[in-house]
């Protein structure tokens, strides 16, 4: 794997960061925002991306349409799913453009996994601690976008989500680029025996993905249980790029719903050129 695999970038003061794999493939526009850049008051300051945290709406509207401008996206264009921690994907077409945009009650029902074959069409998920993982079909020019909690990851919604490109697309998994954006890293994510003993279900005794310290308590690793997730579904190693930010030790750049609570939502919004 390639270092950085994560670049970050500056544009029209809002600050992003680009893959490495995906910004070199030309063709798609995407990013994974910051805090930095918008206009929404504390506890959301300031580029907060999420209509659901109690942020004045139209501070949450303003900040999206520059966080489009800063890709070269269209902000009436983006497609927003009610994020449940499940493990439902759902294929949008170009009839599905704006839904979630302007109002979260017109977001798509329910789902935590985004797959279309639509130019043009911005697929937009929305984090604060969760794991993001992003894929591009270079061959048959689709993509997909998976918000992966500890519940996702524990349902394998990326095992999920690269199956129905499959199906839909005909995707070749040896073919796909991935990339996995910033989110709570192992240094920061204790989890309580629960939610340890689901992760140990789906990873049988895999330290790598949960281990306990000598104080008893259990710490997990998102990235690397995803990670994990795309080598068994045949994603190779040289066609994956892992951000190293850990949303929760970076105050300045990313919100983090385990440091702070009440915050705001970055974005990962990904688009076909």
């Amino acid at each position: 794997m390639r270092l950085p695999n994560w670049c970050r970038l500056d544009r029209g003061g809002v600050r992003f960061y680009s893959a490495w794999n995906f910004q070199s493939s030309g063709l798609v526009k995407h990013g994974f925002s910051t805090r930095i850049g918008g206009e929404s008051l504390t506890p959301f300051d300031t580029l907060n991306l999420g209509l659901t945290v109690e942020d004045d709406k139209y501070s949450v509207l303003r900040n999206r349409r520059a966080f489009a401008l800063a890709l070269g996206l269209d902000a009436d264009r983006i497609v927003v799913p009610n994020q449940v921690h499940g493990k439902i994907v759902r294929l949008v077409t170009a009839s599905d453009a704006g839904k979630g945009a302007l109002d979260h009650a017109d977001s798509i029902p329910d789902t935590d996994a985004l797959i279309t074959n639509t130019p043009n069409l911005t697929l937009s998920l929305h984090f604060a601690d969760c794991g993001s993982v992003f894929l591009l079909d270079p061959v048959n020019k689709a993509i997909g976008l998976v918000h992966s909690g500890w519940k996702g990851t524990a349902a394998k919604i990326v095992t999920e989500t690269i199956q129905a490109m499959v199906r839909e697309f005909g995707s070749d998994p040896k073919k796909l680029l991935a990339a996995i954006g910033p989110s709570i890293g192992r240094c920061c994510y204790d989890v309580g025996e629960d939610v340890a003993m689901q992760l140990f279900k789906a990873f049988p005794h895999d330290e790598r993905v949960i281990s306990r310290f000598s104080t008893g308590k259990w710490s997990a690793d998102l990235k690397m249980a995803n990670l994990i997730l795309l080598r068994n579904a045949g994603v190779e190693d040289s066609n994956i790029a892992i951000s190293e930010h850990c949303t929760c030790c970076c105050p300045d750049e990313f919100f983090s719903y385990r440091r702070d609570g009440k915050t705001g939502r970055m974005g990962g919004w990904l688009s076909l050129c």
